[in-house]
């Protein structure tokens, strides 16, 4: 996992892998809120496309604790205030429901230990295989959110 902002992130790429700094440079070129929620390719690659979501917050407990196999997230908040929870995939995580094969997406039961952290326009996570992530988790109440996920295939990252 990477958090980070996009403020940060202009001055320290060099920090950060080759495929998150292709897909950033892509997107702050676009005016991202102006754009409906949907899907959209990201450049000529098959193996990265993006998300315009929006959402209301709910508390985070609430939210299900997902990991996907073949794809690395970067999840982008444009406005709002969101919590995430993350925690590493180890022998403790139970499968609740997957969804890997068609959707690349597993659902977990709630986990034992997370870290939580908030999210405010213009931070982001990038979230590997290896990361349990709930999103969408409200700070205070539930407030509505706009932002980007973008999916990256883990064969960009050599994983």
């Amino acid at each position: 996992m990477i958090l980070s902002t996009i403020d940060n992130w202009l001055t320290t790429q060099a920090a950060f892998p080759a495929p998150v700094n292709a897909a950033l440079s892509m997107l702050v070129q676009r005016d991202l809120l102006a754009m409906p929620a949907g899907r959209y390719p990201l450049g000529d690659d098959p193996r990265m496309f993006f998300l315009i979501q929006t959402a209301t917050t709910e508390p985070l407990n609430n939210q299900r604790a997902e990991a996907h196999t073949q794809h690395v997230d970067i999840q982008w908040l444009l406005a709002g205030v969101e919590r995430y929870g993350v925690t590493q995939k180890d022998a403790s995580a139970i499968i609740e429901e997957d969804l890997s094969e068609r959707h690349d997406v597993a659902f977990y039961a709630a986990p034992a230990r997370e870290t939580q952290f908030d999210f405010y326009p213009g931070s982001f996570g990038v979230f590997f295989p290896s990361d349990i992530h709930r999103a969408t988790g409200q700070v205070d109440q539930p407030a509505p959110i706009h932002k980007v996920v973008v999916k990256l295939h883990r064969s960009l990252f050599g994983l």
